[in-house]
């Protein structure tokens, strides 16, 4: 703001009038000249903010089946691991005490297929979560490459 002043005193510098008066006109030319380059710069930087967060959403809409299927498979894996906790494991368990099979067998049997149902289940949330990530990824490279080609100083 300092330039601004030096200029329009340099512009005013051969011009006669009282001291006040000029103090006076180059205050209201300074505040002036700065609400029009504030107002400007906030135009500017809320242009930008508006193309990326357009840009963002229209990402999102490009990635909204993908997303929704990341979400589904997800949920499909929470129902799968609960119902087998609260439903499957209690059948096995009373199959086997039905078909009269040892107790200690039939209780390692069950850890076992406990084990090893849950390290699937936890290789297939691996796998979901990967592809989630690498998902959201893609839009945010994608977003970033948007910010580049508008940035704001």
């Amino acid at each position: 703001m300092e330039e601004i002043s030096k200029v329009i005193n340099n512009i005013l510098k051969d011009v006669e009038m009282d001291d006040n008066a000029k103090t006076l006109l180059v205050r209201n030319l300074e505040s002036t000249l700065k609400e029009k380059v504030d107002l400007s710069s906030l135009k500017t930087k809320l242009e930008i903010l508006y193309n990326y967060e357009k840009n963002y959403l229209e990402l999102v809409k490009e990635f909204k089946e993908e997303i929704k299927f990341a979400s589904s498979i997800q949920e499909d894996l929470r129902k799968e691991r609960a119902k087998f906790f609260a439903e499957t494991l209690k059948e096995v368990q009373s199959t086997l005490k039905d078909s009269q099979v040892d107790s200690a067998v039939a209780s390692n049997w069950v850890k076992e297929l406990v084990s090893s149902y849950t390290k699937s289940l936890d290789l297939s949330g691996g796998l979901i979560e990967e592809h989630t990530l690498d998902m959201i990824g893609k839009i945010r490279q994608e977003a970033k490459q948007e910010v580049k080609k508008s940035k704001i100083d």
